[in-house]
C-alpha cells in the first residue's frame, strides 16, 4: 500500500510539472524547451540569453531553468 501511495503522489508531481511550462510551449511534449521552442515562445530571445537560461549547457531548457529564468525576470512575457 505504501509503494502505490508513493507512486501515486510521484505521478502527480510529474504531472503537475509537465503543465508548468505556459500553454502550448513545448510543442513536441517531450518535457523541455529546444531552441526553437524557445524562441517561438519569446521571439525577441537573444543567444546570450538563452545561453544564460540553459544553464546545463545541453541546448534545451528544463522547467527548472524556465522556472528561475522566469521567476528572476530573465525571461519576459511568453
Amino acid at each position: 500500500m505504501k509503494k502505490i501511495i508513493i507512486s501515486t503522489v510521484a505521478f502527480i508531481g510529474f504531472a503537475g510539472a509537465a503543465l508548468a511550462f505556459d500553454e502550448g510551449m513545448d510543442a513536441d511534449n517531450d518535457g523541455v524547451l529546444s531552441e526553437a521552442e524557445m524562441v517561438a515562445a519569446y521571439p525577441d530571445l537573444t543567444r546570450e540569453i538563452l545561453d544564460a537560461v540553459d544553464t546545463d549547457n545541453d541546448g534545451n531548457v528544463s522547467l527548472e531553468e524556465w522556472t528561475i529564468a522566469t521567476e528572476s525576470g530573465l525571461l519576459g512575457e511568453g
